[in-house]
């Protein structure tokens, strides 16, 4: 059997990748006779040959190529940093030939061509060469809109949960199609409401992403000079459960990545959200606009004031919450 796994979307692309493990038999025996390959590096030669082997006690091994797709997807930076040209017109010529091995493969292998990092828009030669001769193939792509709020909740119903619709729309926002992330607010929310009906006020309350969102916004007013509503915002996160310190270090954070995206400022923002390493889903573009607003003098100011209020809460010189109210008078002055 040969399948193809590709797209963006990682969190179905590798149920896909489960889904066809759990069809193979007893998990253990699947185990022993599975190979994953770095597609990045790999010769079609090595390929066959791992392909030509005969399961152990069992009736399939399952072979697994990851990341070959994206070795031959036209547009990707990082495919030529390693070279292209004549060497990588050979190299595609000779992965195109693939097909032909694939009818002559033995009946007790699955080859499974697995790419989750795939521009669903790029041309990519190799996949369309390969399409054809697949058993099967899972285009799983980010899903948004109507299809994102149905898996919230089928996600939340499976696993014996209920969801309002204002909390569907609210982590549609928060999180957009990021379902790695997603399933794990989910989880957590779930935890936290034993068996109630999960409304938008337990999202605002419980998820990490709505704590995020609260930071840039309290970055936002401190930047404005809104001392009111950066205390407002400052007041509601400690309501709501976040501990002193670690609103400290995410005002850090945020502070951090403004100066490094300074630095960075002639990049794409694909360039910096890779050289970062920032999750797809950080918003780039709201770190961006503070970038511009932010000075160099006035972020060392603000990381000065960040350390002597830690120092002023672990001596015990101030209460938390006045700590970080003299802090956010501090920084809005600044």
């Amino acid at each position: 059997m040969f399948y193809i796994i590709y797209g963006n979307d990682s969190y179905r692309c590798h149920q896909a990748l489960n889904d066809i493990r759990a069809g193979l038999g007893n998990p253990d025996m699947v185990a022993v006779n599975t190979t994953v390959l770095d597609g990045r590096k790999l010769t079609n030669r090595a390929l066959t040959d791992v392909c030509s082997v005969v399961p152990f006690m069992a009736a399939s091994r399952l072979v697994i190529v990851e990341g070959l797709l994206r070795r031959f997807q036209q547009g990707d930076r990082q495919v030529r940093a390693n070279g292209g040209g004549e060497e990588a017109g050979q190299a595609l010529k000779e992965w195109q030939n693939i097909p032909e091995y694939i009818k002559e493969m033995p009946q007790t292998t699955v080859l499974v061509i697995f790419d989750a990092d795939l521009d669903p828009k790029a041309v990519n030669h190799l996949l369309k060469s390969l399409a054809s001769s697949a058993d099967q193939v899972f285009q799983l792509n980010e899903i948004r809109g109507k299809e994102l709020a149905a898996w919230t909740r089928d996600y939340t119903h499976k696993n014996g949960g209920r969801i309002s619709t204002a909390a569907v729309s609210l982590l549609a926002d928060y999180i957009a199609g990021d379902l790695w992330s997603l399933s794990s607010e989910l989880d957590k929310l779930m935890t936290y409401c034993e068996g109630r009906e999960i409304s938008d006020s337990d999202v605002r309350e419980i998820s990490s992403f709505a704590r995020e969102e609260n930071i840039f916004a309290l970055v936002d007013a401190v930047l404005e000079g809104r001392i009111k509503d950066a205390q407002l915002m400052l007041h509601r996160m400690l309501r709501y459960g976040t501990a002193p310190q670690q609103i400290l270090t995410m005002i850090d954070r945020q502070l951090a990545i403004i100066l490094r995206v300074k630095e960075l400022s002639q990049g794409t923002q694909q360039e910096i959200r890779e050289t970062l390493g920032l999750h797809p889903r950080y918003p780039l573009e709201k770190t961006l606009r503070q970038a511009r607003t932010f000075t160099v003098p006035r972020l060392r100011k603000a990381f000065h004031a960040l350390l002597d209020t830690d120092v002023a809460i672990k001596t015990g010189k101030y209460e938390d919450d006045l700590a970080l109210d003299l802090l956010i008078i501090d920084l809005c002055k600044h």
